[in-house]
């Protein structure tokens, strides 16, 4: 009979051990513990490009510490120039505009009247018999004299050169509209410098065109005077949005430390392209190795105290438990374990100027 309320006794353990086992709460009296942990970024952002370019020079590389809007990389737009001093003319786009719907539209981006009314298309071939004369170069400053009257003379430079064709815009004098004349390159009219004859023209509106892609700023309006250089206006080779035209100089959103610079100064890049990698702060976290035998007494949302293992003189910090891993850390490259399972507990607290990613820290769990 004892033997039998021993029995029964027994089995009324097992199955209330079961019960527990198979329920879902298991309670552990919390106990205080110290780990020790290091500080690591919780997150990677990405810095890419909004529009492809060149990269102009920079000083940004991995570690350096940067603040939300230091600039980190600029990317050169596409510059266009007057060919020549005049007035704009009609300006129709603005900075987003597609170029290619622009051109469609108004036949070009935009268009200079010259500064000068009077140009004149002619060749070599009524050059003097000389073998220099036969060539000429854009940009070269001319002498013009009229074939009728010795009075009545200019001067201007060679805009254009196809072979024995050439244009030449007049700058100066008081030559005539439709009048012919001789065009020499020495200021004394010397015979045997003559370059070619041709016949005075108006000079028409250049349209300023280009292939694709997007007005990024428009440097000049309607009545603008120009010279030659002068910039018109900038573009970019993709499409970008025009609700919000990004910036060339890309900046930090945030404060954080660079983790990688994947570009180098002078290089071409496409849109969407990584530039560099950054560590933001406010991401920063502590990672500490826990056994499985500790496991049961820590729980997400558990208050941690943090000290910086090395700088002393610095007050604690107040962290609270954000996740554990689920994967056991002791293990070996072979997949085979090497010792007791580990699992590591994420910890997040305020960050402080004076933390770097690296740093050893210790972690203090149920402390009264």
């Amino acid at each position: 009979m004892k033997k039998l309320i021993l029995l029964l006794a027994a089995l009324l353990c097992l199955t209330s051990a079961s019960y527990a086992l198979e329920g879902e709460d298991i309670s552990f009296v919390k106990r205080s513990m110290m780990l020790d942990g290091t500080v690591e970024p919780g997150k990677t952002v990405a810095v890419t490009a909004p529009f492809g370019g060149v990269l102009l020079d920079t000083s940004l590389k991995a570690g350096d510490i940067i603040r939300a809007g230091d600039v980190l990389h600029t990317i050169q737009t596409t510059k266009v120039y007057a060919p020549f001093d005049g007035t704009v003319g009609s300006v129709g786009l603005q900075a987003g505009d597609d170029i290619a719907q622009a051109q469609e539209r108004y036949s070009a981006l935009m268009y200079i009247e010259p500064s000068s009314p009077f140009v004149i298309s002619t060749s070599t071939a009524k050059a003097s018999d000389v073998p220099e004369n036969y060539i000429v170069h854009v940009g070269e400053p001319v002498y013009i004299r009229s074939t009728a009257t010795n009075t009545r003379t200019g001067a201007g430079f060679i805009t254009s050169v196809d072979n024995k064709n050439y244009t030449v815009e007049v700058t100066d004098g008081n030559l005539n509209l439709d009048e012919y004349v001789n065009i020499y390159r020495s200021p004394g009219f010397v015979r045997r410098t003559c370059i070619g004859r041709g016949r005075i023209r108006r000079g028409a509106n250049v349209a300023i065109t280009a292939e694709s892609g997007t007005v990024y700023r428009v440097h000049v309006k309607q009545g603008d005077a120009v010279k030659r250089g002068s910039l018109l206006l900038e573009m970019v080779t993709d499409a970008v949005s025009t609700q919000r035209l990004p910036e060339n100089e890309i900046r930090a959103e945030t404060d954080g430390v660079v983790a990688s610079v994947d570009v180098t100064a002078g290089e071409t890049v496409v849109q969407n392209q990584r530039l560099s990698a950054l560590y933001p702060f406010d991401s920063f976290r502590v990672a500490a190795l826990i056994s499985e035998s500790d496991l049961p007494y820590v729980n997400i949302g558990d208050a941690v105290r943090v000290e910086l293992t090395n700088l002393w003189e610095h007050p604690s910090l107040s962290g609270v438990v954000a996740d554990i891993s689920g994967m056991n850390t002791a293990e070996s490259s072979d997949g085979e374990d090497t010792a007791a399972a580990s699992y590591t507990v994420y910890i997040d607290f305020p960050y402080h100027s004076s933390i770097r990613q690296g740093m050893s820290v210790k972690a203090y769990f149920n402390e009264e």
